[in-house]
Formats: C-alpha cells, structure tokens, sequence
C-alpha cells in the first residue's frame, strides 16, 4: 500500500504535537511537520522520531507551497495568542488599534496564506482546519470582543466563499475548553479560600455545559477520524460535557479538597484583574460560551457519536485524577 503524507501546521504546539503523536502509530503514513527555524532542539527532537521537518513560515505564503508538497492531508492551525504576548508587536500597532484587534488581522492572515497554499496541492484529498466558532455572528453582535473566535470562523469562510475547491476537501475542527485552561493565567484557576474550599471565579453561566477536552492526548485522534471519513464536517472536539459548577464540585471531591464551587462574576472584573485586553477578550468568550453555547448554537456542528469511525477521548474525571495540581493547591 502506498504511504500518505500528512503535514502538520503547529506541529510544536499543543494540538500538532497530538497529531503527530496519532499518525507516527498508523501505518502507511508519514509527516512532515513545519517550523519557522529548523535548527531548534524541539524540531531536531521531533526529526528524531521519524517526522520530516520542513522550513514553513505562515507570513510567507511561498514558502507553505514546497512544505505542502506531494500531501494527501493537512492539519492547520493557527495561534491568536503567541502575537498577543509578543512584546515587539506593540510598535507595529497602527492609531487607535488594540492588541486583540492586530491579532485578529493577523491570524486572519495566516490562515489565508495556509488555505491558498493548500489549495494548490494537486494530491490533497483532505484539509483539516482547527477553528472556532464565530461569537459576533452566533450573538448577533452582542459579543464583539472574542477575536480569538471569530478570526479561525473568518478563515473557515474565507475557504467555503473563495476556494470552493478546497472547501470540498475541507473539514472543520472545534476544539473545546482545554481541561488545561487554568495554566494559562493564574485568575483562570481555583483559589483558595481561608475556610480551606476553593473558588473558580468566571463570567460563563454556572450551569452551562461546557465541552472540555484533553487537547495534548486526544487532538489527533479526532483529527485521525476526519481524515478517514468524507469531508465537509464541522466537529466539535471534547472528552466530557460538563457545567462549571459540577466540575468544580467534581475536581474537589478527587483532589478530596473540603469544597469546590464557582462563582460567577462580571466582564468588567475580569477587565481590571487582567488589563490591555486579555481579561475582556477572555471574560467576552465565556460570557459568550455561557450564553449562547460553546459552538453558538450552529446547526451544523457533529458530535463524537455521529462519526462512524473510533475516537478514543478522556473524561475529565480522568484528566483531573492525572494532573498535577500542586500548584494550585499547595
């Protein structure tokens, strides 16, 4: 049987190290993975494990053509956050415009560079893209702030209205909460209390259920279920579909903690413990999640159960019971 290539956009991140990790176990494949610098150690770690690493820079779109070569499948994402933490991107600010927003333009960017490059790969059977669905449009406006979102469903449309013959081979990935979402700010995870509980204090509804996802196990195996099946679907990614209040109540009882209980508080707190536009951006996306769901209510999403094919996923009972918590509890 021949072997297929698939490449890996963000092979070094979170959701591409998972895939990579999927596809080195399946037989008759092979993966070329992308980075802006191929002498770091973390890319010569990954030469080491049989992926071939190529030199791919998403803000030069002549150099995705020659990384996407001879692919019969593509697994794309793009980062909103790492520009938002880079300092040197401060000065390329244009009058009046935030970081959210130059970030949003960027990705937007990105993501049209990588859907033209892939568009032009004669051998390309499947196109995986990892997006989000679109806050402003599902809250018809309400919510405005959520860039991180809307910049991927931007992208999404892009392929479906100007590469029609892509979009034919394209399918839609919405990963859910990372169950990781605590390390990424110190206000996003439980704080401890004088009486001994724990307090998770955010603007999602209480009693929501949210999709949460072990993102570094179980990314590649739903990427793995998209590229055996047909195209053209749009799947919301997770492990468990739980509420904050009952995950709080469940990540106590675990850790055997005296309590866990969450606490809803407004965007505008969220603001001033997190300034320059991080805590509105990410109070705006649980508010929105909260309200109108993880996926804005879209008719189109498929769940786990609706594909035909095995997608192994972790609870997150179990992803709790795995983690160190140490840091957060002491």
């Amino acid at each position: 049987m021949d072997t297929k290539l698939i490449v890996i956009v963000g092979i070094t991140g979170t959701q591409g190290a998972s895939v990579a990790d999927v596809f080195l176990n399946e037989p008759n494949w092979r993966i070329r993975g992308l980075t802006r610098d191929t002498s770091k150690p973390t890319t010569q770690a990954l030469v080491a494990r049989g992926i071939e690493m190529v030199r791919g820079d998403l803000d030069h779109p002549e150099t995705l053509t020659a990384a996407f070569s001879g692919a019969y499948a593509i697994y794309a994402v793009t980062d909103f956050w790492q520009p938002f933490f880079n300092p040197g991107n401060n000065e390329k600010l244009e009058k009046g415009q935030t970081m959210n927003e130059f970030c949003f333009h960027l990705e937007v960017q990105q993501g049209k560079n990588i859907a033209n490059a892939a568009a032009k790969v004669k051998t390309l059977e499947r196109y995986v893209y990892s997006s989000l669905s679109d806050a402003k449009k599902w809250s018809k406006g309400k919510y405005t702030w959520v860039y991180h979102f809307d910049g991927k469903a931007k992208i999404v449309e892009y392929v479906t209205d100007e590469l029609p013959h892509l979009a034919k081979k394209m399918s839609v990935l919405q990963i859910g909460l990372y169950a990781t979402h605590w390390q990424a700010a110190p206000f996003l995870a439980p704080q401890k209390q004088s009486n001994g509980t724990f307090v998770l204090s955010l603007t999602a509804d209480p009693d929501k259920p949210m999709p949460m996802i072990d993102t570094r196990r179980d990314t590649g195996y739903f990427v793995r279920a998209l590229v055996q099946t047909s195209p053209g679907k749009n799947v919301l990614a997770y492990g468990s579909m739980i509420s904050w209040k009952d995950y709080m109540a469940l990540w106590a009882n675990i850790l055997k903690l005296p309590g866990g209980y969450y606490k809803q508080i407004t965007i505008d707190e969220v603001d001033k413990i997190a300034p320059g536009g991080l805590g509105r951006e990410v109070a705006e996306g649980w508010a929105y999640q909260g309200e109108f769901g993880y996926d804005g209510g879209d008719p189109s999403i498929v769940h786990v159960k609706d594909l035909d094919v095995d997608v192994p996923t972790t609870s997150i009972e179990a992803y709790i019971k795995r983690e160190d918590w140490s840091s957060v509890i002491g």
